[in-house]
Order: structure tokens, then sequence, then C-alpha cells
């Protein structure tokens, strides 16, 4: 993620629009193109560009407007006359910052297409000089109604349980609320308005949720849920007003889906592990998870921030993850603490540093040399396994200039020391 300003100049985007147009040509995937995007402010000036772009190349538009990533995802499957698809979104980084996903063959794009279109985009870049003036398109809300249908569809008539529901003034604010209450449930609204100041958080931080804990015991709700940016995420709090990880939520659904494999990021707790089912572990990243599951078969792929990937929607999605605890809860006839408390206790901790991506090689190594373990994993990044139960992980992330340390351990105390110490490790390497 980037700028706004500085990477997606109106060139670039206008670019990276006939881009994507070419692929799809390229690979056969003749029909329209549907644009989305979430709330930030730079959002609307780079769809319009981008639509230009795509104009240039021939496509028809169809402009979704305010929409989440998995209704994106999902108006491909719903339409077999749209080609391909793209959200503007800088998912949970900083309201100046965003990025584009691109959607096609009914997916998110795996990485190999992602090298095409950078390959296409390099072969024409500034080849057309960008003119100003309003893109042609087809402005409509389809995404987002047909994303409410199948989610409609996917839950059942729960009791009339009281929830609060956050989605932080983002591309779920329209579409969640109205959901869970078509399902029955009585809604509490807790940033869930387009005209506000969007909010720009990360599931896996509890933190940016402490307005939602604490409207959850204020209204005496039977649980919360909140979201991130472009909606693709959902974070959970109980009953008692306590934040549960994603990691949490993950494992609890892999526990009921059908199927004996989950596929899973090496970052996320190894709670998973506990619930009886072989779990193939992958580089973090949901194209990594939707490759591991393809491989594998499985049915089921989650990452610790919250999003639950499914055998038939290869993308994250926060609604479906939280219809599918919804359905746990009614199966269940039990409370979301009390299922929470039927899973082994870990304590996970993690946090991010701003760095320039140059020093990552030097964190590693000097996080090798300092650390030593009982056993050593580099699928991506460095973990550091202590003993049976503890470990850290040390990695850069791929779309920001941030180094992220992860720990985990049966302690609390001793999580959070580690974690403490991990990130002076990192600190120390960036100080020099």
């Amino acid at each position: 993620m980037e700028p706004p300003d500085e990477l997606f100049s109106n060139q670039f985007c206008f670019d990276i629009g006939r881009a994507f147009a070419v692929f799809l040509k390229k690979n056969q995937a003749a029909g329209s193109i549907a644009v989305g995007g979430d709330p930030r402010d730079s959002t609307p000036r780079i769809m319009k560009f981008v639509e230009l772009g795509l104009n240039h190349e021939g496509s028809v538009v169809l402009d979704e407007g305010i929409t989440s990533i998995p209704s994106m995802n999902n108006i491909l499957l719903a339409d077999n006359t749209i080609s391909g698809s793209i959200m503007v979104s800088g998912s949970h980084i900083k309201a100046n910052l965003n990025g584009l996903k691109f959607f096609a063959f009914k997916e998110e794009i795996a990485k190999d297409h992602e090298k095409q279109i950078v390959e296409i985009y390099e072969s024409i870049a500034n080849s057309v000089p960008v003119t100003d003036g309003e893109p042609e398109i087809t402005p409509e809300i389809r995404a987002k109604d047909l994303y409410i249908t199948k989610l409609t569809a996917l839950g059942k008539k729960y009791p009339s349980w009281r929830v609060v529901v956050d989605p932080g003034n983002g591309a779920q604010t329209e579409a969640m609320p109205q959901v869970l209450e078509l399902l029955g449930l009585r809604v509490i609204k807790l940033n869930a308005d387009l005209t506000q100041q969007f909010l720009a958080r990360d599931t896996e931080v509890e933190s940016d949720f402490e307005e939602l804990k604490s409207k959850v015991k204020e209204q005496s709700a039977d649980f919360g849920v909140g979201y991130d940016s472009d909606g693709d995420r959902a974070v959970f709090v109980d009953e008692e007003g306590c934040y549960i990880p994603g990691d949490y939520t993950g494992a609890l659904v892999a526990k009921y889906m059908a199927g004996s494999k989950v596929v899973t990021p090496i970052s996320t707790s190894q709670v998973v592990d506990a619930i009886g089912k072989e779990v193939i572990r992958t580089k973090v990243g949901s194209p990594y998870v939707v490759e591991g599951m393809k491989k594998t078969g499985a049915n089921f792929g989650f990452e610790a921030n919250g999003g639950g990937i499914f055998f038939d929607m290869l993308s994250r999605d926060g609604g479906r993850m939280t219809i599918e605890v919804l359905n746990i809860l009614a199966q269940s006839g039990k409370k979301l603490s009390e299922l929470m408390e039927e899973l082994p206790k870990f304590y996970i901790e993690r946090d991010k540093i701003e760095y320039t991506w140059e020093l990552k090689d030097k964190i590693i190594n000097e996080a090798k040399t300092k650390l030593k373990g009982v056993k050593i994993e580099e699928m991506d990044g460095l973990k550091i396994w202590l003993d049976d139960n503890t470990w850290i992980l040390f990695r850069s992330s791929a779309n920001a200039p941030e180094f992220r340390v992860f720990t985990e351990s049966k302690d609390e105390a001793g999580a959070r020391k580690l974690l403490e110490d991990g990130l002076a490790l990192v600190k120390g390497v960036i100080g020099k």
C-alpha cells in the first residue's frame, strides 16, 4: 500500500486499468468488468481513472460504488457475463493509503497472474497520456445486493439475539446490519454510517475494538462483531465483552466445518492443532491459503486476522465467517464464551514496527544469531520454537513498510516478554 498521490497517480491508475483489461483478453476472459471500492477519500479518484483505463481498452465497466471485497468476488460467481472485478481498498492500512485487488476466473487472482499484470503494465506504462474526463460506466449496486442475498440464504432463522455490529464506517456498513436483521437478530449499530469518519482498523489489534467491547457490555448483547475497512475480515466479542482473536474464530469454524483438513498460515495460533484435523501451514497471505486449499482439497482455510476462506468462494469473506459462527451458535445452543472455553488456551501476541524493506534480511540474520530454539521454520520469515508450546516469528509485511513480530506461549507473561524482546531486537537493527 502506498500514499495515493505518490504511487496511485492518475496515469498509474489509467495504465493499471488498461493492463487488467489486456490481461483478461490474453486469457480469453470475455465480458464486462466490475469496479468497487471502500469509503477512503482517495477511492473515488482511483476508481475513476482505473475505469478510464478499462474504457480505453474497450471494456464495459460496471461501477458498484462502495462495497466489500467479498461482494466483488461473489459478483463473478453470480453473473457469468462479468469477466473480472477490481476492488480499490487499502484494507486495514492507514486511511491515507490505498491499494488494488483483482479478481478473475471466479476468484482472487493468483501470484502468477499478478506477475502477468505487472509485465503488461510495464510494457504499456505512460504510452498513452491520461486525460481527465468522465468514464463510461453503468452505476449499480448489484455486488452488494447479490452478496446480501447469498449470506441470507446461508443463514438460518436465529433466536432474537442482540448483536452489536461495528463495520467501522467501512465497506460492510450497509450490508451486514441488513443481513443480520433479515435473519431475525436485533442489531445495534456502531460506527455504521458512511457519512461519518472512515476507520482504518486492524482486526488483529484488540485495542482497535475497545468501543465494540464496551458497547456489547453496555447493551447486554449476546455478542458483537466488527469488520475491517474492506469487509473481508470479521472479529468477534463475546457476551462478556471479551475480544476473540481471529485464530480462535478460525479454529472454531474449522472444528465444525465438513472435511478433515484445514489450511492456515505459519503465523496463526497452534490452537487449531487441537481440533483433531490435519493442519496444512502456508506462507502468510490469502493467495497462499487459497493455493494450499486447492492442492489439498481442503474445504476451509483461515488467517489470524479473522479472514475465513471457503471452498465455494476462494477469497477472504468476513460476512461468511459471521454466518458460520452464528450457525455454530444456533447448532450448539451455547454462548460464544462457552464455545471458546472448549478450545485450549494459548496466549498469542503481535505487534509491528514501521521500517524500510531493505532492513529485512539484517533483522532476520540478527534474530538467527541472538535466539536459539528447539526448531526453526523458514517458510515465511523466521519462526523459532523455544519449546513445544512457545514460538516467536519475525517477518516483514509484503504490502506495507512494516516489520511484524508474533509470539505464542501457554504462559501469558512469557508471551508478552518474548514479544518485548523480539521488538527490542528489531528496533535495535533499525536504529543502527
